[in-house]
């Protein structure tokens, strides 16, 4: 799959492709939709909704709303990174918008994405701010992850007072500036960008395969930028949720173990297969007896 050779046939016209990837999001997809209406982004937009074979009303809602997106309908989960590029094959934009069901974009922030585009021309993505729903910051840029970090968790690996290390918690989050990578609920892509690095590798079912896009940017020379003035309110884990916890847990350890095994020597994998694995083992049963730490990571704090 490949989006080299592509052009548009619709001159001096820039176009947006809104791309929402769903697992039974019911719950979520019209406020997103109707977030979408209510104050339409100054730039021309498309939606496209890749629903990967929900079993509740998904794909009715999404089919009848006005914004009149364009429902790309799986029989099976092809996973989010398989789904997101079905939809990115399958757009006409400039730019993609990757957005998560459970995101309501607040007035103007596709159209600040869009121009923080334009300030930095090599931006691959540039990232929204994100808010919880009672309006607080939820905090979500930083460097590629080390090793070390990753195996430590977030609540450990973090800075609480610089902008380094793999989640910049510290940081206000109110400067426009490079980052690393960034939560993946709400991004603009650069359709020329995916053309030079690749689309995402669908190897990655859920979880890791934004940072693993984000490092291929890095090594293509593309960048990553976060964007204040872009706005979106991110509930969190709408379709996480429904997944078993273990499933989920071994899910994102798969993620890391083939991120770091992609960027490391082979004699070094049978180690990281191991660490990665301990670390599995020890989630698994913490999210067993301590299910609010589950629920922290699908809230993303």
């Amino acid at each position: 799959m490949a989006l080299e050779g592509y052009v548009r046939d619709v001159s001096n016209t820039l176009l947006v492709s809104v791309i929402v990837v769903t697992w039974n999001s019911a719950a979520t997809i019209v406020d997103l939709l109707d977030s979408l209406a209510a104050k339409p982004p100054d730039v021309s937009c498309e939606v496209l909704v890749v629903d990967n074979a929900s079993g509740d009303e998904t794909v009715q809602l999404a089919s009848r709303h006005p914004t009149a997106p364009r429902v790309l309908v799986n029989r099976q989960n092809r996973g989010l990174a398989a789904a997101n590029n079905q939809g990115m094959l399958a757009a006409s934009g400039d730019y993609f918008l990757i957005c998560n069901p459970d995101v309501v974009l607040q007035p103007g922030c596709v159209d600040a994405l869009v121009a923080c585009m334009a300030r930095h021309p090599r931006a691959a993505f540039a990232l929204a701010r994100l808010l919880h729903p009672d309006g607080t910051l939820q905090r979500g840029v930083g460097d590629l992850p080390t090793i070390a970090e990753a195996l430590r968790g977030r609540g450990s690996a973090h800075r609480r007072s610089e902008t380094s290390g793999w989640w910049w918690d510290g940081w206000a989050h109110d400067e426009e500036r490079q980052v690393g990578h960034g939560n993946e609920a709400c991004y603009l892509v650069r359709r020329t960008a995916v053309s030079s690095i690749g689309l995402q590798d669908e190897r990655y079912t859920l979880d890791w395969e934004g940072l693993d896009w984000s490092a291929r940017a890095a090594a293509s020379g593309w960048q990553v930028w976060f964007c204040p003035s872009a706005v979106a309110i991110h509930v969190g884990g709408g379709s996480i949720r429904q997944a078993p916890r273990a499933r989920w847990v071994m899910t994102t350890h798969r993620g890391m173990y083939r991120y770091f095994a992609s960027r490391s020597p082979a004699a070094l994998r049978p180690v990281l297969a191991g660490l990665v694995g301990a670390r599995m083992i020890a989630k698994i049963a913490l999210s067993a007896f301590q299910p609010r730490v589950y629920d922290r990571a699908h809230r993303g704090r």
